[in-house]
Order: structure tokens, then sequence, then C-alpha cells
């Protein structure tokens, strides 16, 4: 999952936190503390004006080892992966190895007519028209099974007209390195990028990371995730569902490292390259989760502001302690609707729509009529190949009424690769989070839907 924020800012929106940098990391740190008492677990750090007011971890990173998450642990960064495969792109396109303007038929043998329009760029940008995903991050599935999935998938829209999150279409970008340069993605991304900024503790295989080292993910009622790593993956990486777009582990402050040398400098591509797909001049935030870890890295470059959080415990996540954190910085909240990068067919905003959709279902639940949440069902759920028929996703939607009794919504979340967070409160198990996964696109169908209790 990848969530993008933009912000906007006025000077009297953020607090100038280096002026008494000791009171503002006293407090950060106070903040923390109270936020670990109540279950977070990971690692933060914060920088204004090129001072780091804290780089601390907090919690437990093994809970059954008795390990404490400190600054150096190991996490999983998400889908900021995404940010090292646009890098790899971008230098193979100032290498005049590739431009972003060919087609993918320049890399793949066989592509079918309605994909020969998709270019580099529209990958890039989530503009090609791919789906969410082509199955499961772990499922062992080859370069060569990956590449013939998606060019058998068909597009959500036709290539360009559109934007829709895809993790498929980064993991074809990361096999076009791969064909490009004739190695792994692990080991161009160390050869190219880790080790032309000194960072040694990035990437997954290659690092040879000790298990010890590793942050355990625990879901929100405490059951172990275990680690990236024990998950299953290939001889050279991640299997290729996940590859390119995901999967990699690194540190804070590798990952502090990385994005200023991405924003401030030109030790990994020229200004101009940069300029092609990052501006360092914009406020930004780059994030990603696989539900239970999240890894959020903010950057204020006017205030000199850097934010970084991995939270590995889904009873706690990120988002919120960026919440809290900003309060004491006097940051704005990001955008969690992800605007930036979602359709807006119609001329209506996307968010808004899906909102619409998630609050009239939502109003379906907590009426329980049998007839009307069918109709519901047969409009907005997608029927997906092998899925859940009407009937049997009608029945599943009417037990939700069962299991929480009468709802109100409290805040319903976006995010950039279509998932849906509400939080509701519930008559019989206080609160509970709605989670859903849909499109971007009209008709913005529910492709699935769970509930967890208890935040």
């Amino acid at each position: 999952m990848r969530l993008t924020f933009l912000y906007t800012l006025s000077l009297l929106s953020v607090v100038v936190a280096a002026a008494r940098p000791q009171g503002i990391a006293t407090r950060l740190d106070s903040t923390m503390r109270v936020a670990e008492a109540n279950g977070f677990s990971g690692v933060i750090r914060v920088a204004v004006a090129g001072t780091t007011l804290l780089e601390k971890g907090y919690g437990m990173a093994n809970r059954a080892a008795r390990i404490p998450v400190t600054a150096s642990t190991i996490v999983q960064i998400g889908s900021n992966t995404k940010d090292f495969t646009a890098v790899a792109i971008l230098q193979l396109v100032q290498a005049g190895k590739m431009k972003l303007s060919d087609s993918i038929g320049a890399y793949f043998a066989q592509v079918p007519a309605d994909k020969r329009a998709i270019t580099i760029a529209y990958l890039l940008d989530h503009r090609a028209g791919f789906p969410l995903g082509v199955g499961g991050d772990f499922e062992p599935v080859s370069r060569a099974q990956l590449i013939l999935r998606a060019m058998s998938t068909p597009l959500l829209f036709p290539p360009g007209t559109h934007e829709s999150y895809s993790n498929t279409g980064f993991s074809l970008l990361a096999a076009i390195i791969e064909q490009v340069t004739r190695t792994t993605y692990d080991v161009y991304v160390r050869d190219a990028i880790l080790r032309q900024i000194g960072l040694r503790r990035t990437g997954f295989l290659i690092p040879a990371f000790h298990p010890a080292d590793l942050a355990h993910g625990y879901s929100a009622t405490g059951i172990d995730q275990e680690t990236m790593l024990a998950k299953p993956h290939a001889s050279d990486g991640p299997y290729w569902n996940l590859r390119g777009n995901g999967g990699m582990l690194s540190t804070v402050g590798d990952m502090h490292a990385f994005y200023q040398a991405l924003f401030e400098s030109d030790r990994l591509m020229a200004p101009a390259t940069r300029a092609l797909r990052f501006n360092p001049n914009e406020p930004i935030g780059l994030a990603g989760s696989d539900g239970v870890n999240v890894f959020l890295y903010d950057r204020f470059p006017i205030r000199q502001v850097g934010i970084i959080i991995a939270s590995t415990n889904a009873a706690m996540k990120a988002p919120a302690i960026r919440r809290e954190l900003g309060k004491v910085l006097g940051l704005p909240e990001p955008d969690m609707g992800g605007e930036t990068a979602m359709a807006r067919p119609n001329g209506k905003p996307a968010p808004e729509r899906v909102r619409a959709v998630i609050s009239a279902l939502i109003h379906e639940i907590d009426t329980n009529d049998g007839a009307s949440v069918r109709r519901f069902v047969a409009e907005h759920f997608a029927q997906d190949q092998g899925g859940p028929t009407i009937e049997e996703r009608a029945q599943r939607v009417g037990a939700i009424h069962e299991r929480l009794g009468d709802i109100i919504v409290e805040r319903v979340d976006l995010f950039d690769d279509g998932s849906v967070e509400a939080t509701l409160k519930s008559s019989v198990h206080g609160t509970a989070v709605l989670l859903a996964a849909m499109d971007h696109v009209e008709p913005f169908l529910i492709h699935s839907l769970r509930v967890r209790v208890g935040g």
C-alpha cells in the first residue's frame, strides 16, 4: 500500500522548532512515551534545520524474545521501495539506456494491442491501467509468470486516461531494470544507489541481516506476523508480485540518508533528471504499509522539517503517531485522502466518490435490510473470477451487523492503493475498523471487505 501526501503550508502553520530544539525534543519524546505505553512499537526520527531532535526506538521488536526496538532496528519500508525503483529507472534514462516515452513493447515480447500504448512514464505515474495486483505478495511467481499475467489481465482504463495505484506496474518496472542491466533488482539497487551514498543496512537478501536485528510486525490483536525475511521469497529477492514495489528492509537512518541524497544532492542523478519525477521544493509525504507495518517519510523543505516513522504494531499505526508529533511541531495533518493520486472521472474528486460508496455501505450494514443489502452488493461489489457470489457477499455484509450491532462512523481514511479504513463505534465491540479494497476509477467497485474489532 502506498500513501502519497501533499501539503499546503502557510508561514504561520509551522512553529520554528529550531529556536528551542531541546524543549521540542523533550516534548516529542514525552509524546512517544505515552504512545509506547498505549501500544506503539517502532522507530521515530525527527529533524529540524539539520538538527536531529529525536531518533529512537520504542516498544518491542520481538516480544517473545524480549528484544527492544532501537534506532538501528531493521524495519520494513513497504511501498517506499517504489522510490528506489523510480530512482533506478531515472538513472537508466540519464544513462541513455531508455526513455520515459518508451513503450513497454520495447522490453516485452507479445504485448497485446490494448497495452501497446503503455509507456515507462505511465508505469511510474500509475497511469498504465493495470490493477493493484495480479496475485499475492508471497505467491511463488517468477518474472516470466508476472509478465504473462500482467499482459493477459484486462486494464482498468485505456493507458494514460486515469490514475490508479498499481503494484503490478512497478513489478514490470523492476523486470525492465533487470533486463536492461542484466542483473537482479537487489544487486542493481545495491551497486547503483546504496553504494553511491554509503548505505549498508538497506536491501533484501544482500545485506545478510541478522534475524535478531529485524522488527517483527504485530496485528491489532497481538499476533506475531514475523519479519519480511520469514515470508516466502525467491533465492534472489522477493517473488515477483512484490519485487520492485515493496518488500525492502532498512533503518530510519539509512532512509533519511537516501532521501537526503535524493532531494538535496546530485549524488544519485542530475537535478534535471530528478525533476522528471521528484520536486525537492515541495512538501511531501511518502509512505507504505502491508496493513500491519507502516513506514512514513514526511518532508517540509521550506521549514527544514523531516519526519520518519516506522510502526510495527497494527494497533497503533504511523499515521496516528504522525498526527501527535505534528501537534508538537505545529505541522498540518496529511491529506489521508491521497487526492493527488486518485482519478477524477466526471470532474468529481475520486476521494469524495469513494467516501460516498463507503458511507452508503455502512448505512446498509446499519439498517440491516436483506433485500437492500443484496441490491447494494450487486451494484457496488466487483464480481472477481473465483470470488464470492452476490449471495455470498450479501450474507457476509449482513453478518457484519450481527457482529457489530449499531454503528457510528468516526473517520474514513483513503489510501492511494484504493484501500479504505473506516473507524467505527460499535454498540457491541466499542471501536471497530472496516477495511475495504476498492478501484480508483468509475464505478469504484469494492473487491474485498473485512472487519477488525478493538481498533
